[in-house]
Parts: structure tokens; sequence; C-alpha cells
């Protein structure tokens, strides 16, 4: 896989893409049973909390050198004691777990999106869908920040379009629903679910290596479109929808009319793109670093396991996103603050270009923590 230095954009949307496939569209549905005060309320939350973590990794990431994914850096800075080794596997198997989950979601999602926009099978979409997304990878770093910033783009513009088409639509503002505490917190948990891209983290970091200083920029302007992108959906979705369903924009093209109910699905498929490269290529590396493979065999064992999980069936769009949800808050809390005051202390480079300052202190890593306990009891609790 070729590897070259990203572009600012580039590195951006590599991180937008990683969250917007998924958990951005499974919000609408969880906001439109909470109302929008609480979703407002949750947004702001989430997206200073996700800026925070991903700026640690940042951070984690720029002081070693010879690493290109957090489970080698883990190994490490985490904990070196007896049993380190046990505990290393258990998390590369839990994130593999996590990973596939995740990428098995976006292929099953798209072969259902497919089946209603083309009439093909669902199991024959979920086939096309994957082709096309594990091509991309297959071709390396570059290959894939030109493909997510183009992907953004297209994003940006549908939905765009979309927001303007839905003006003319009576629009129902429910600020405060009727779901319980429960959903408030089923909401946090799929929002920073959408905001989080960690594994994206040191992909930027390596890509934007000539330049450090636009590493937390790009990390943040990520994230951002995220934000913006989730508002609007979450906005247009709940307030101009007969009906919000579970993967919420396609009960908004079908308020606008046939041309945007195709719309909304080309959207959801560009989405699920970006997510799958992102995620499935940071798994690719894991797969290298930690069983010591080829490229070409690291691609195979991280994405056509999610096509096979993809054709069972085992559980719905909305499963899939609330499991990924959980494993991946509780892999946070293991990985991140441990690693990052590790790597303070006995990283290669001592005085690195960029750091983070005050909110990266202890106070900040005690509430993150906070934070993602709630991320996984969000996955967890009944709505």
């Amino acid at each position: 896989m070729e590897e070259k230095r990203l572009t600012f954009f580039e590195a951006s949307s590599i991180i937008a893409g990683y969250g917007v496939g998924g958990g951005v569209m499974a919000v609408p549905f969880l906001t439109s049973l909470s109302g929008f005060a609480p979703f407002f309320g949750v947004l702001a939350v989430a997206f200073f909390f996700s800026i925070v973590l991903h700026l640690m990794l940042a951070e984690i990431a720029i002081r070693d050198t010879t690493s290109d994914q957090l489970v080698e850096l883990i190994a490490k800075y985490y904990y070196r004691g007896p049993g380190s080794n046990v505990i290393i596997w258990a998390l590369f198997v839990l994130l593999f777990a996590s990973f596939l989950t995740s990428l098995a979601a976006y292929v099953s999602g798209s072969g259902e999106i497919l089946n209603d926009l083309a009439g093909i099978p669902v199991w024959a979409g979920q086939v096309v869908f994957y082709i096309l997304a594990a091509g991309v990878v297959l071709f390396g770093l570059k290959s894939i920040g030109l493909s997510e910033k183009y992907a953004v783009i297209i994003i940006l513009v549908i939905i765009g379009i979309l927001t303007v088409a839905s003006l003319r639509l009576p629009f129902h503002a429910v600020w405060v629903g009727g779901g319980s505490s429960n959903t408030w917190l089923a909401l946090f948990g799929m929002i920073m679910y959408s905001f989080l891209a960690p594994f994206a983290v040191p992909q930027v970091v390596r890509g934007l290596s000539w330049n450090q200083k636009l590493i937390p920029r790009s990390i943040i302007t990520g994230i951002f479109i995220n934000l913006c992108v989730v508002t609007l959906i979450s906005l247009m979705a709940t307030g101009v929808s007969e009906e919000v369903t579970r993967v919420a924009i396609s009960g908004w093209g079908k308020a606008l009319g046939g041309w945007a109910h195709s719309f909304g699905g080309l959207f959801i498929l560009v989405a699920m793109l970006t997510s799958y490269w992102a995620v499935s290529y940071a798994l690719v590396v894991i797969l290298k670093e930690r069983l010591g493979i080829g490229d070409r065999f690291a691609w195979l064992l991280a994405t056509l396991p999610t096509l096979v999980v993809a054709l069972t069936g085992l559980t719905d769009f909305m499963g899939f996103m609330r499991i990924t949800a959980g494993v991946a808050g509780i892999v946070v809390i293991l990985m991140v603050i441990p690693t990052l005051r590790g790597i303070r202390k006995h990283g290669e480079v001592k005085n690195p270009e960029w750091k983070l300052n005050i909110f990266g202190n202890t106070l900040f890593q005690v509430l993150l923590i906070i934070v993602y306990i709630l991320v996984g009891l969000g996955s967890l609790v009944s709505i």
C-alpha cells in the first residue's frame, strides 16, 4: 500500500469520514424521541469532549515515530508489567470485534439502501458495496485521502440541496419529547459515536508530518464537519418527516418527494463509503503491526469478514451501531488516558512541535473517562 503525505482537507476529510457513516444517520431517530432541547445540550457536550479526546490521541501519535496505530503504542506505554502481553492481545481482540461490527453495519445498511433504490437483492447490494469500499483501501492512505475529500464534498452538497428544498415544508419543532432519561443517554452515546474517529488520528498525524501544526486544526475541522452534518440532518429529518425512520435520511427524502428519496439514498451510500474506507484502513494497519503480516493479507483479513458477517444478517442496522458504540467507548476508556500518561514520561519525542496543554491535564482526563462510561451505558439502556 502506497503512503504519501496528505493535504489539510484530505486529513480533515478522513476524520469526518470515519464517523459520518453510521452514527450520524442514527442520531435523528433518537432526537425525535428526546426533543431538540436535549439534542442541542448533548451535542455541545459531545462536541467539546470529542475534540479533547482526539487531540489527546494526536499528542500520543506525535510523541512516537515507530508505530502507525494505537495498539502498538499501548503495548509500549500502557502497561509493561506481569501479564502485559495478555492484556494487549485481549485489547486487540476487543478492537477487532468492534471494527468488525462497525464495518459489517456499513455493508449491511448499504445493501438495504441499494435494494430500495435499484431493486436488486440485499445480498447483491452488499457485495457491490464491498467491492467499491474495499477496493479503495487496497491502494493505501493517499488513495483514501483523495476519495474521502471528494466524498465529503458530495455529502455536503447533497445535505445543502435537501436542506434548501425542506424550507418550503412545514417544520414541526418538538423541544422536549416523551423519551425517558434512557433516551437522552442513548442519544449522547450515539452522538459521541458520530464524532468518534480515534484510529483515524494516527493516519492524520503521519499524513501531516510535514507540518505538525496542521494536525490539531485538521482534527477540529473534521469533527466540526460532522457537527454540521449531524445538526442539519437531525433538525430537518425530525422537523419535516412524517415518520422519523431509524436510518433517518430515508424518511426525510420521502417527505420531499421521489427525487429527494433517491438523493437521500445516495447520501447514505457515500457516507457509509467514507466510514468504511477510514475504519477498514485503520484495521489493516493494526493487523499488519500486531500480526506482522503483509499488506494484501492484512487487507483481506480486515475487509472480507465484514461482508461475511453482513450476509448472515445477525442484527439490524441500529443494533450494529449501538453495539459498536458501546465497545468503542470501553476501548477508549482502557486505552487513551494510561497511554497518554505513559508516553509523556517515556515517549521518544520529549518536546514535540505540538502538544495538548490545559485540556490534557488530569482533570480533563478524569472527565473524559466519566464521559465514555456514559457512552458505554448509552449503548446498553432500553429505549
